[in-house]
């Protein structure tokens, strides 16, 4: 991982290098790998100014988390620090106790809290001194409001005295600069010191507490088969060879290579009754290309190609978040409004195909429910579809046609989403300016002539006109610029009358904004009656247009013999 710039403005080089590290990381997470190497936890001990001594293993600490945060805290009040860690993986949240018994003379523990006006009620940024008898420097805490990478700590300052000591004072420092002393603390206790009060307050921890139980850890185990409940149900993109697909039906891909495959198909077929007694269909699609491999199945077969493939790949990679390839077999419960339900990797049996087929139509709450591995209760409302993850899979996939008609898809039959309108209208003009690349070219060289520059504008225009000759802008936006710039070095009057020709004949005499240009065209060259004749036809078809007011002021000129000088592009 490169590091960050040291400044906003800092080489591009430099900002390209942390941006492609960060891609890479987002990468190696979303295909599963460690964000650390799966190092374990570890845990060292103060040996008093002798070093550190590894005990991991011994404190137990040295679980295989990919842990990312630790936040310390008395949390069962009993004197000393317990542990509280967050992991990117399971378990997201670990709480480990503190089980060494420390006695107690040998802690402290201090709670500040401000009147809300010159000192905030947390006393964020207050400092705590602890002055022990016979030692000539305190020991100290500050309140911090984050204490550590992606935590907080509890507000409770905790103070490690050592052997037999003794607190002679503690000091407060507040801030805005406020100090308070106080005296007669005790080690072993809780203290409330409150600011403007002149008395810290002992503090005693609710009683009752139930005792801590140590949980058993019991991961589950590997399973080569995997079952997915979309709490969100989505359609599935256009899949190359494949029709619409209407459910109720279950989609299954599979290969004549795969043993899992083969013996799926089986056990599928023995319960075909069942199946199609239930109304659920079954589309079985072989990966290999083979169009006669499904012959031998009671179930409706196709053959499909890669595109297929990597159509369904895509799918599943933007629901679950995870870029790990799609296995064979694999398959796809979709519901009746053909939106993707369940996916199912590996195999999977007649009966759990059976019991999920009820399942489609239960209650969206009773659906969330059953998406989840683990009871527990939800604060947040139901979840959306989500199909901007679906189209920028395809977008990376180089498929912005298919990114963009899904998209379409999804907004006819569901309600408005300002996001989902906005990356269709950017995939409609991104897609409609690769088809037209003389766009790209014409807007670029009418921002080098906007620059001020041109030479290097009459360049970008013949450039676009090579590239892409019926980009009629180009040619109407270059004759203007040979034909009536300030600079007499610019002006190429014969190149201009040429072009202005070909778009009036083009135009068939009907567009005013071609006649208006032959006219100054016209007068650049010397013709004047020619340049009257072509402003009056250009004024006659723009009647009461306000334009028909410029092309007049030009047509003045022409009258008294003089060509029309400026830029009609900043008019």
């Amino acid at each position: 991982m490169s590091q960050s710039p040291l400044s906003a403005d800092a080489p591009r080089a430099e900002t390209v290098r942390y941006q492609q590290g960060w891609r890479a990381l987002n990468r190696l997470l979303h295909e599963d790998r460690s964000f650390s190497g799966n190092e374990r936890n570890c845990a060292f001990l103060n040996r008093g100014g002798k070093g550190f001594t590894d005990i991991s293993a011994v404190s137990g600490f040295d679980f295989p988390d990919d842990a990312r945060a630790v936040v310390a805290t008395d949390w069962d009040f009993d004197g000393d620090l317990d542990l509280w860690l967050t992991c990117r993986t399971a378990p997201r949240v670990r709480f480990l106790e503190n089980r060494s018994r420390i006695a107690p003379e040998k802690w402290l523990a201090i709670k500040l809290e401000g009147d809300g006006g010159k000192v905030s009620r947390d006393a964020l940024g207050a400092r705590a001194e602890v002055w022990l008898e016979g030692e000539q420097v305190p020991l100290l805490r500050t309140v911090h409001g984050g204490d550590a990478f992606l935590s907080q700590g509890s507000s409770w300052l905790h103070f490690g005295l050592g052997d037999k000591a003794k607190v002679s004072r503690v000091v407060i420092r507040w801030p805005g600069g406020g100090i308070g002393e106080f005296s007669g603390i005790e080690p072993g206790g809780f203290y409330m010191v409150r600011f403007g009060n002149p008395v810290a307050v002992r503090w005693d921890h609710p009683s009752g507490q139930k005792p801590l139980v140590a949980a058993a850890q019991d991961p589950l185990p590997d399973e080569q088969a995997a079952r997915v409940v979309l709490p969100a149900r989505l359609p599935l993109p256009v899949l190359e060879g494949i029709g619409e697909l209407k459910g109720p039906m279950l989609l299954n891909l599979w290969s004549k290579t795969c043993l899992s495959c083969t013996e799926e198909l089986s056990e599928w077929s023995a319960g075909y009754d069942r199946l199609r007694s239930s109304g659920l269909k079954v589309f079985i699609l072989n990966a290999d290309g083979d169009s006669e491999a499904g012959g031998s199945y009671p179930f409706r077969s196709a053959a499909v190609g890669p595109s297929a493939v990597r159509g369904l790949d895509l799918f599943q990679r933007a629901v679950l978040d995870r870029w790990n390839p799609l296995p064979v077999p694999s398959s796809f419960l979709i519901d009746g409004e053909g939106r993707v339900a369940l996916i199912y990797k590996g195999r999977v049996g007649v009966d759990q195909l059976l019991e999920d087929y009820k399942l489609l139509g239960a209650e969206p709450q009773a659906w969330r429910r059953a998406a989840l591995a683990f009871p527990g209760r939800f604060i947040s409302s139901l979840p959306k579809p989500q199909p901007l993850n679906v189209s920028s899979q395809l977008v990376d996939a180089a498929q912005p046609r298919v990114a963009l008609r899904y998209l379409e898809d999804f907004a006819a039959v569901n309600p408005v989403d300002a996001d989902v309108d906005e990356v269709i209208g950017v995939l409609r003009n991104e897609l409609s300016r690769l088809a037209n690349p003389g766009r790209a070219l014409l807007a670029k060289a009418d921002a080098i002539r906007d620059a001020g520059n041109p030479g290097a504008a009459i360049a970008a225009y013949r450039e676009t006109l090579r590239r892409s000759p019926k980009t009629i802008s180009a040619a109407e936006h270059l004759a203007w610029l040979l034909a009536v710039h300030p600079d007499k070095s610019v002006r190429r009057p014969a190149e201009a009358l040429a072009l202005a020709k070909r778009l009036v004949s083009i135009s068939r005499n009907g567009n005013p904004s071609h006649l208006d240009l032959l006219g100054a065209a016209q007068a650049a060259s010397g013709d004047y009656a020619l340049a009257d004749k072509s402003a009056r036809a250009a004024v006659e078809l723009l009647g009461e247009d306000p334009e028909a007011n410029k092309v007049r002021e030009r047509l003045k000129l022409y009258l008294e013999g003089k060509p029309y000088l400026g830029e009609p592009w900043r008019e």
